[in-house]
């Protein structure tokens, strides 16, 4: 290859990967966005199917997210599970974009399920978060073969799908969070309803110790803190009226 179209190969990459990064940029929900970056990748690398999947929470399967047969017939159950097996099991565990050009003849056919698309040639790249692998593009029927340099782009399409579904979960976080702030003021504020305070001056008669309230009219001080507050009343005696008021009583101990 001269130097002319490997510049041209290398412009045609970067703007695919400025275009991929714009669609993360752009917030859509993460199956859109998933779907712009794999139709990029798609297009770069030459391939005409393939899909994006992420890996189940028990770790066993892959979940498609959509699937992009290329036109040819799939009759595959879209109910049938995807576990994680064969050469896409390869690139989980390596953590690497990994492919076959002769896939039809590989010992991997066998896991190929009645009425699936025909499948010339291969390739996956794995989504890794943090250091772990939790998806994958997965690329299939190029006209030619795939090479080291579909991997390698097909690995950094990878990384902004894991971009953006890192994005999407940050975001449902961050909602989720936000709804529960609201909800916790909701509830505070119901409460504070429901609480009655007591503050301010309260004009209260030095002999009887009724209190006035604020429309003039004057209660007795147990009444107005009960209307005014969550307090109640429970009477007895000090002991400096129980000898006042009944000294051949005797009251000890609590009155």
């Amino acid at each position: 290859m001269n130097l002319e179209k490997e510049l041209e190969r290398k412009q045609r990459e970067l703007t695919a990967l400025v275009s991929g990064a714009t669609a993360i940029l752009l917030q859509q929900g993460f199956i859109e966005t998933a779907r712009a970056i794999f139709d990029i990748c798609r297009q770069i690398t030459g391939a005409t199917s393939g899909y994006i999947a992420l890996l189940s929470g028990d770790g066993q399967e892959n979940e498609v997210l959509f699937l992009e047969s290329g036109g040819l017939p799939c009759d595959v159950d879209k109910e049938l599970p995807m576990p994680v097996r064969g050469l896409r099991a390869e690139s989980y565990k390596s953590g690497r974009a990994v492919f076959h050009n002769d896939f039809m003849n590989s010992e991997w056919i066998k896991f190929m399920p009645a009425g699936h698309v025909a499948l010339k040639n291969v390739m996956f790249a794995p989504l890794v978060i943090a250091g772990k692998t939790v998806g994958l593009i997965g690329l299939a029927n190029k006209a030619g073969d795939f090479d080291e340099n579909d991997a390698a782009m097909a690995e950094h399409f990878g990384g902004l799908a894991a971009i953006a579904l890192q994005n999407s979960r940050n975001l449902d976080a961050m909602l989720a969070a936000k709804k529960q702030r609201e909800d916790l003021i909701i509830e505070l504020k119901s409460a504070l309803e429901k609480v009655k305070k007591l503050s301010g001056l309260l004009p209260i008669c030095s002999f009887c110790k009724n209190i006035r309230d604020d429309k003039g009219y004057w209660n007795r001080i147990e009444n107005y803190i009960r209307e005014h507050s969550e307090a109640e009343f429970s009477h007895g005696l000090c002991p400096e009226c129980a000898n006042k008021h009944y000294p051949g009583l005797n009251l000890d101990g609590d009155y």
